[in-house]
């Protein structure tokens, strides 16, 4: 293999290879693929040319590099160019191949494309012929690089953990990944020409055009929770990401969210035994931030105190407790700086100034060592004596 005066291999490997077209030209005739070289690199400076004398050495320079197209010539000794155009297609059969000759006829040209060659050039006298080559060679490299980039992108949205979809103007899918067919029970087979609207329910499906769309048409984008049907009518909570396109169609992320939901549900069960649970206490129940704050109560303090909601939210001991402040804001701060449970007996403060005696437990409250606050419970003297 031949290298252009003035360059190296060391040179193509730091090249920016979204920029640069590194070319292999095969030629028997040394002086002509010289001549090339300087020509073609002089017409653009994307492009950056190998040359070879042999098909037998264009191959080891193809296994060795990375080539973005061939220029070879086709009458050549050993092999020609259509034998090594074919070898070169079982390899890299995108690769862009230019059949660069001065040996034509309407018989090889039909060969060559029936071949699978990129493109057919006769060698002509004079150099403006290397403006066309450097054009042609430059076509091709883009078309083949913007093939891989949607070849790419088909990729990842086919290998993509979302549902991925692409609705046409006339609300008929025209693409969905297998995620997004999944996500409803279907094949993908059975949702491309279908409308969107077999996968709502009917009042989903009026929520999309009376709301939904209009807000996509306006601002480009949508994002927000919606309800899907599946195959078997079950329904199907998702998030969803709508994108307008300039035709006027639109592109769908899916996501099924029917696990966040179902946890959202128990939460809101346990929070509500929870709930239910100290109200059912006869006894008052509070937490504290890790600043005094009152945070949480039930409702028993309410009823006690005759404090309303909005006057309890946020309010500290020294407001709660009146005199016995002092002494509990120092259990408190006993329970967060030892970690330990606490007891306290104090007078606890009511709205129209009486206050009634309770014994008043603290206890730290940590998430992996990290102190979120105290929480206790109060218990009346009264209600021990009794």
């Amino acid at each position: 293999m031949s290298v252009r005066e003035g360059t190296s291999l060391d040179r193509f490997d730091i090249v920016d290879r979204g920029a640069t077209i590194t070319v292999l030209h095969v030629d028997d005739d040394a002086a002509l693929v010289d001549l090339a070289a300087t020509f073609l690199e002089r017409e653009s400076d994307s492009i950056r040319v190998l040359t070879e004398t042999s098909v037998e050495d264009g191959r080891a320079t193809l296994r060795d590099h990375e080539i973005d197209c061939i220029v070879s010539d086709y009458d050549m000794p050993g092999e020609n160019g259509l034998e090594f155009l074919e070898t070169v297609r079982q390899a890299r059969p995108k690769l862009p191949f230019v059949l660069f000759t001065g040996k034509g006829s309407e018989e090889i040209a039909s060969e060559a494309i029936s071949a699978g060659v990129t493109e057919y050039l006769q060698k002509e006298s004079g150099t403006d012929q290397y403006t066309v080559l450097a054009n042609r060679i430059e076509q091709a490299v883009k078309r083949r690089r913007a093939e891989e980039e949607v070849y790419r992108g088909f990729q990842a949205m086919e290998s993509a953990q979302e549902g991925i979809g692409i609705i046409g103007a006339d609300g008929t899918y025209r693409y969905v990944n297998r995620s997004y067919a999944d996500i409803y029970d279907r094949d993908v087979t059975e949702l491309v020409g279908e409308h969107w609207e077999t996968l709502y329910p009917d009042a989903e499906a009026e929520r999309f055009h009376d709301k939904i769309l209009p807000t996509l048409e306006r601002r480009g984008t949508w994002v927000g929770e919606s309800v899907g049907v599946t195959k078997g009518g079950e329904r199907v909570p998702e998030s969803l990401a709508l994108t307008q396109m300039d035709d006027g169609g639109h592109v769908c992320v899916v996501r099924d969210i029917s696990e966040r939901k179902a946890r959202e549900r128990e939460l809101r069960r346990e929070q509500q035994f929870l709930y239910t649970t100290l109200e059912a206490l006869g006894d008052l129940f509070y937490a504290f931030d890790e600043e005094l704050n009152l945070l949480r109560w039930n409702d028993r303090i309410e009823a006690v105190t005759g404090y309303s909601a909005a006057e309890l939210d946020g309010r500290s001991p020294r407001e709660v407790f009146g005199d016995d402040a002092a002494r509990v804001a120092s259990a408190i701060d006993t329970a967060v700086s030892e970690r330990r449970r606490v007891s306290v007996e104090a007078e606890l403060s009511r709205e129209n100034g009486d206050s009634v005696e309770y014994e008043f437990t603290g206890a730290p409250v940590e998430d992996g060592g990290e102190l979120l606050g105290v929480c206790g419970v109060g218990r009346s003297a009264a209600t021990e004596e009794s």
